[in-house]
């Protein structure tokens, strides 16, 4: 592969890089101030906690997320290859919503609790799940029917070069 051509992939990565990641950046905040109001000790300051559990979803959950998403679509497409690609797209958003925010909200509720007892653990981080479920939900819809078709078009046409 000649030079030019290897500087081209990298400037197309680099590219989807920068349309992503404000949508990623805006999914990860959203749903680490959910869990922490919901899983907050009340003499915390929400902002440090909150601050705390987006870096990490930032550092951590967001590369480890976009490895998931990879292989979750390709486990997708190979138990329902029949569905058409929407239906794939859907079962592939809700199950990526379900995946990601169960850890997050126990990582969360990890940071902002601790682990005082497995009962009390569970109650809250189920809580931060729940609290924070129906805008994952809401948003694996949008982003499936919506952004992730956009966004496919908008890279494999000429635009995104």
């Amino acid at each position: 592969m000649s030079t030019n051509r290897k500087d081209l992939i990298i400037v197309n990565h680099i590219k989807k890089i920068v349309v992503l990641l404000p949508v990623a950046m805006l999914m990860i905040g959203l749903f680490t101030a959910i869990m922490t109001s919901v899983s907050i000790l009340p003499e915390h300051a929400f902002f440090p906690t909150w601050l705390k559990a987006f870096t990490f979803a930032f550092l951590v959950m967001l590369p480890s997320g976009g490895i998931l998403f990879y292989f979750v679509n390709k486990a997708v497409q190979r138990v329902f290859p029949s569905f058409s690609v929407l239906q794939r797209n859907l079962i592939h958003g809700l199950s990526m919503a379900v995946i990601m925010e169960t850890i997050l909200a126990l990582v969360t509720t990890f940071n902002n609790r601790g682990f005082p007892s497995f009962e009390l653990f569970l109650k809250e981080a189920s809580l931060s799940l729940l609290a924070a479920l129906p805008v994952g939900i809401a948003m694996a819809c949008l982003m499936s029917l919506v952004i992730k078709p956009r966004l496919e078009a908008h890279f494999s046409s000429g635009t995104a070069a």
